[in-house]
């Protein structure tokens, strides 16, 4: 099974801004930052990645789309879907993936809000950062990690329901750390992660209070309006910088980010709206499985005190070692030990598997190092059950160091029966290659030696014909062949010779 990475819980975003100078009523100018400043990401030392949020400056939210300015919401959205998945830092770990994906984020956080793209078409960035929409408090920034959450609709995985489009209907300044996801270490022996095991856990999980129904308060009348917020769980803090004015968003610290406060806690959760309980479960681990994965069980985590959604469980599997056996994917490796004797013969040992002590055949004259394998008693593949592997055995042969005088008596005696027959055979094979019968020529040999070429330049139809003792020396039968190629070979010449002197005797007759 693939391993799933947690979700980790979502915190409250601070962000960078900057207010521009005003130099007339109709005109304002963005004063040009450094490099280093263009990108920004403010947030708590030591905090994780979620608790920032970057705002780019000087680039055209379009390209960063890369869509047209005519471009209508639903081709935004599509756009802002593609590259938010290409570039989320979950998924794509190259360096400045995650500032490419902040700023899509900001992108499109301005171009699918109507009023925001309208002023930003209008007056750029700096519309949207210093007033020209006639309210402060509407650029304030959102953290692209709770958008991209709200656009796919939830924390499921990295993903989430990637067919639910959450579009923009979600309150970001009312976000809420959700902590819905459990994880759960199982552990197994090594046998049970080879064949799979039912197994039944209790685990310990947060559920709504049902004596408040999640509001953390004794009553509906034991709640006020958070007065140092106005009930929007952040403050703003401002600062005057060189570069112009710094904000910087952080979550209420009278109210915690809720908004409201509450008078008169609920005594059976002592204000917080979710309860501690457990709850029994039985899980079905299936065949072929390795340490550390993980498995999820959807809707068996935490229940958000609010929505009433629930969070997943996360098994993660932890495989005992088993000694002796070592697994390689669907493989199962072990040593075994033999003595000389059993190599050079066979034998049949008996070895340990998964399945208990079985029978190994090792043929005679298996070498050390040699694998013997005992096929279809390795690891079951996991999608596919009735695909499985081997238990390979290695092999190492013992060679014994004291010998008894009996034992040193019958190794040398076979040692030199050894040395006599390897004597034997070296004598034969050089018998057969320097003494044997001499072969009787063949009948080309023979044609070659009573007919040969006078000399190397002797024209063609010239012909020696040596004496006829090669020819008495024939049989019968090679005889009654040898004598009509002769008479072919004659009459070829003689023809050839006829036709020389008849073109000489043309030639000569020519003017």
């Amino acid at each position: 099974m693939a391993r799933c990475a947690l979700i980790p819980s979502i915190n409250p975003a601070h962000s960078f801004r900057q207010q521009f100078p005003q130099l007339n009523s109709s005109f304002y100018l963005s004063p040009t930052l450094p490099n280093f400043l263009r990108v920004r990401r403010c947030g708590f030392s030591g905090g994780n990645r979620r608790r920032g949020v970057t705002m780019a400056t000087g680039t055209d939210h379009y390209s960063t789309l890369n869509v047209g300015r005519n471009a209508t919401l639903q081709e935004i959205k599509s756009a802002y879907r593609k590259l938010a998945r290409k570039y989320h830092p979950d998924m794509n770990k190259n360096p400045g993936a995650e500032d490419k994906f902040k700023q899509i984020s900001a992108a499109y956080e301005v171009l699918s809000d109507e009023e925001k793209r309208s002023v930003y078409d209008r007056f750029g960035e700096a519309g949207l950062e210093g007033g020209f929409n006639g309210s402060q408090d509407t650029s304030q920034g959102v953290d692209p990690f709770d958008l991209y959450s709200a656009f796919f609709g939830g924390s499921d995985g990295f993903f989430g329901r990637m067919g639910e489009s959450g579009g923009m209907g979600f309150d970001f300044m009312n976000k809420r750390s959700l902590d819905l996801d459990i994880r759960y270490d199982l552990r197994l022996s090594f046998e049970e992660s080879v064949f799979g095991v039912k197994r039944e856990i209790e685990v310990s999980y947060l559920e709504t209070c049902d004596g408040c129904g999640g509001t953390g308060a004794k009553s509906s009348n034991a709640v006020k309006q958070c007065s140092n917020c106005g009930g929007k769980g952040r403050v703003m803090d401002t600062q005057r910088t060189p570069f112009g004015m710094m904000s910087q968003v952080s979550t209420c610290s009278k109210c915690g980010g809720e908004g409201k406060i509450i008078t008169d806690k609920c005594r059976k959760c002592t204000g917080n709206g979710r309860l501690r309980s457990r709850k029994k479960l039985d899980v079905v681990v299936p065949p072929g499985v390795s340490d550390r994965a993980t498995m999820r069980i959807q809707g068996e985590g935490n229940v958000d005190k609010r929505s009433g959604r629930a969070g997943d469980l996360f098994i993660v599997l932890q495989v005992d070692e088993k000694r002796g056996i070592r697994r390689e994917g669907l493989n199962l490796y072990s040593k075994i030990s033999i003595d000389f004797t059993e190599a050079i013969l066979g034998t049949v040992t008996k070895v340990e598997t998964v399945e208990g002590t079985m029978d190994l055949r090792i043929p005679p004259g298996t070498q050390p190092g040699d694998t013997v394998k005992l096929h279809r008693k390795g690891v079951p593949n996991t999608d596919r059950p009735s695909i499985r592997g081997d238990h390979c055995f290695v092999v190492k042969v013992s060679i014994p160091k004291n010998l008894s005088e009996r034992e040193r008596k019958l190794v040398e005696e076979f040692s030199s029966v050894r040395r006599s027959s390897s004597s034997t055979e070296t004598r034969q094979e050089e018998h057969s290659f320097g003494s044997g019968p001499k072969k009787e020529p063949s009948l080309w040999h023979k044609m070659k030696s009573f007919i040969r070429p006078e000399d190397s330049r002797t024209k063609f139809g010239t012909m020696s014909l040596n004496s006829l003792l090669p020819l008495r020396r024939m049989k019968e039968a090679e005889t009654s062949i040898v004598l009509p190629f002769l008479a072919l070979c004659v009459i070829t010449s003689a023809v050839a010779l006829v036709r020389k002197k008849a073109n000489r005797l043309k030639q000569k007759k020519e003017p």
